[in-house]
């Protein structure tokens, strides 16, 4: 049993640096395992050396792990090394996974879907991590026996797989009694997973190979079974040579404008669906929210974000949002979920950003307020009680628009110096600290929009301010 657990613990810390090139973490400094569900065993394999994170002092035990970096850790644990001839259009021989991949193939626990395709940065799921373990330990999937409340979503070519995996506690379900076949699986489930299926091996524990130079950018984390106190995303997929549509994911989140007060993101989801998320003043030791949380407008520790929504999302376009409620000189980071229409979901991701500064002089407030079909009303907050009255202007223009300069929305001109008539433009002079309603009219129905509102006069103007709004269906 010790020589078991000696080569359990020399796989696991093989796996540890598999992933990237990571600078060690204490339990003392590593950020993102206060109150996880294996938070203590994860100090402990940190004390020991047997667990390395990120250089920034962190593990990240909840991101979705791919199914190219889990094949990798089975293979590294396992001690496949042999490999296969591999033809998948989509993973070319100088991609670190190539070899991964091959390994796999060989070894005979996982294949490709049926376009050829293997998806090596898709999340892989909980169902296709059932069939993987019941491949590599020749497990009985002949019952298909399950009691799981959500036992009907498991896939027809994962129900006795899953079954197999469950009755030997390698998989186990949530508290709830699910056991989420479509959410993507976390790195810290993924190793307690790997880990039981290594423990369960007819043929023993092997030690590792070396750990190869090219390696994914991702680290994972051990725990006993898969049991975490809030879903991950994930979605449909032949985890051992089946079919299904790729989990959920998203690319390229990052803000095309940030204010004092307000920001602008944009992101391109790989699925029609749902964008969902919620900002809160970043801090390195915050813990990254759940899909649910996400969805609710909540921070991991359960309390609202400072500004959260939703938008509709088309696979392969661009959605975007903006964001308001912000303070000046101030870092946040923006938590950021899609669902698609079956109710998969995405990993969370995190957009970091630092908001411009701003003096005595300057809107602290940009909000929407009533929206109709073809008006709306837009909040708008300058200065501090008691300050000096200074002028306030705005251009309102198509959401898809050039941005102005603060020049030109001052004079009223949209970016190619058209002077544009009220109600796309206009200002007025408020008092300092008190909410101004601008209401906006002769607007078109079920159309995204931007409103850009400066403070200042002469050449000196406030950070440009940001509102996106959209107009209701007729």
């Amino acid at each position: 049993m010790k020589k078991m657990w000696r080569g359990l613990m020399t796989g696991i810390l093989g796996i540890s640096m598999l992933f990237g090139a990571l600078g060690s973490v204490s339990a003392a400094t590593a950020k993102d395992i206060q109150g996880h569900w294996a938070q203590s065993q994860l100090q402990d394999w940190l004390d020991k050396g047997y667990l390395q994170g990120y250089a920034d002092g962190t593990v990240k035990p909840n991101n979705a792990i791919t199914r190219g970096e889990y094949v990798a850790l089975v293979n590294r644990l396992f001690g496949f090394t042999d490999t296969a001839a591999i033809t998948f259009t989509d993973l070319k021989s100088n991609n670190w996974a190539y070899s991964e991949v091959a390994k796999a193939v060989r070894a005979g626990y996982i294949g490709g879907y049926e376009n050829n395709t293997f998806r090596a940065t898709s999340p892989i799921t909980r169902q296709e991590a059932a069939v993987i373990t019941a491949k590599l330990l020749s497990l009985n999937t002949n019952s298909t026996t399950l009691t799981f409340k959500d036992s009907a979503q498991i896939a027809s070519w994962a129900k006795g797989a899953v079954a197999a995996a469950a009755a030997k506690s390698i998989i186990n379900g949530y508290p709830d009694g699910t056991f989420g076949p479509k959410k993507a699986l976390t790195r810290a489930e993924a190793v307690g997973i790997i880990g039981n299926s290594a423990a369960n091996n007819p043929g023993g524990t092997v030690t590792p190979t070396p750990t190869p130079t090219a390696t994914p950018s991702a680290t994972a984390t051990p725990t006993p079974t898969a049991t975490p106190t809030s879903p991950a995303g994930g979605g449909s997929g032949g985890g051992g040579g089946g079919g299904g549509s790729s989990a959920p994911t998203v690319s390229g989140i990052t803000y095309g404008h940030v204010g004092s007060v307000t920001a602008d993101v944009y992101m391109t989801p790989s699925v029609t669906g749902a964008v969902y998320y919620v900002v809160a003043p970043y801090s390195s030791t915050a813990l990254l929210p759940t899909q649910l949380q996400v969805r609710d407008g909540l921070t991991a520790a359960g309390a609202a974000g400072v500004n959260a929504g939703s938008t509709t999302a088309v696979a392969g376009s661009t959605v975007s949002f903006s964001v308001y409620g912000l303070q000046p000189s101030t870092e946040y980071a923006a938590y950021i979920a899609v669902a698609d229409t079956a109710g998969s979901w995405s990993g969370v991701y995190t957009l970091r950003l630092t908001t411009a500064s701003a003096g005595g002089g300057a809107i602290t407030e940009l909000s929407p307020g009533t929206i109709g079909t073809v008006t709306a009303d837009v909040y708008v907050t300058y200065g501090q009680a008691g300050g000096i009255a200074t002028p306030v202007r705005y251009v309102v223009l198509p959401a898809g628009a050039t941005e102005p300069t603060a020049e030109q929305i001052a004079a009223g001109q949209n970016s190619s110096g058209t002077q544009l008539a009220a109600p796309w433009s206009g200002g007025f002079t408020p008092v300092p600290g008190i909410r101004q309603t601008l209401t906006l009219s002769g607007l078109t129905a079920d159309t995204a929009y931007k409103v850009y509102v400066i403070a200042g006069s002469g050449t000196s103007w406030s950070p440009i301010e940001i509102l996106r709004i959209h107009t209701k269906q007729p």
